[in-house]
């Protein structure tokens, strides 16, 4: 028994669903069809939901074995409670439910395969699967809720990058790096965002990040802009102690180039553990 998927993540084509049921090495009966515009977990859940409400008819049938690519949709595949494609989780359990009682000694197992492999049975799926392409018509399709949470998000996100471009919305001292391609670097709510994955690991390194990306440090520059009654120049004897000072110039610092990548940031704070932080008060206030 198998339960392969396809899943277009473009708008192109529907994502498509399939299942082959065998008995040992003899097939029985095999399905495909499009899904809709879901997410590949929903298409492997519709997959696995097929597979299993065949299999249960199947005459003398005591032992189901799932083939998977996704042991994620095997769990939601027995789960009844609310998420998306619940209900064909509610479809296997009632099917399964009505298996069961029949007889005590009855069980189903699930696989994990992954689809790189092509392993045999599983690799035939796979390839039957994908030989089904339908594309996304003027006729509404069906949407899963994680779908329409996946679009939102991206839509979200697009717009959140296209905003982000503006300095008027990130800042006009924001410092720009790039990501390892070349391309800028993007704000984003996947783990936690670019800049908190990379230094959420500590709060003061990531505070003093903070104040170095968004020029609000506790430096000459900043004083000078917002007229504080601090030192405006550098303790190296600079007129000034700007940020780019600090990073490229000072020679109380340790730095080899100018930061392009978070990994420079990353390299300069560790090797100036108290550049961008601010000075402990002698009285032993903050």
């Amino acid at each position: 028994m198998d339960t392969p998927l396809q899943y277009t993540p473009s708008n192109q084509y529907q994502a498509a669903s399939a299942a082959i049921i065998y008995k040992g090495h003899c097939e029985l009966e095999r399905t495909r069809y499009v899904s809709g515009r879901v997410t590949a977990p929903d298409a492997e859940l519709n997959a696995i939901s097929s597979a299993v409400r065949l299999a249960v008819k199947q005459a003398n049938c005591q032992h189901i074995i799932v083939f998977t690519d996704s042991m994620g949709s095997a769990h939601r595949a027995v789960d009844p409670s609310v998420h998306s494609g619940q209900a064909f989780s509610l479809s296997v359990c009632r099917a399964l439910q009505e298996w069961f009682e029949a007889d005590d000694l009855r069980c189903i197992t699930f696989v994990y395969v992954p689809s790189a492999l092509r392993w045999d049975i599983h690799g035939e799926a796979h390839k039957y699967v994908t030989e089904l392409k339908v594309r996304v018509g003027r006729r509404k399709t069906d949407n899963s809720i994680d779908a329409l949470r996946s679009r939102a998000a991206h839509s979200v996100l697009d717009l959140w990058g296209s905003t982000f471009q503006d300095p008027t919305y990130r800042g006009s001292e924001f410092l720009e790096l790039q990501q390892p391609d070349g391309r800028p670097l993007q704000p984003s709510y996947l783990n936690g965002g670019p800049w908190l994955s990379t230094f959420g690991h500590s709060i003061t390194e990531f505070a003093r990040v903070c104040r170095c990306i968004t020029g609000h440090a506790p430096i000459g520059a900043y004083y000078r802009r917002f007229k504080i009654n601090e030192p405006h120049g550098c303790t190296c004897g600079a007129a000034l102690q700007s940020r780019q000072h600090i990073l490229l110039r000072c020679r109380d610092r340790y730095s080899v180039h100018y930061p392009r990548f978070l990994g420079d940031i990353a390299s300069f704070m560790k090797y100036n553990p108290t550049v961008f932080g601010f000075t402990r008060d002698p009285s032993g206030v903050g």
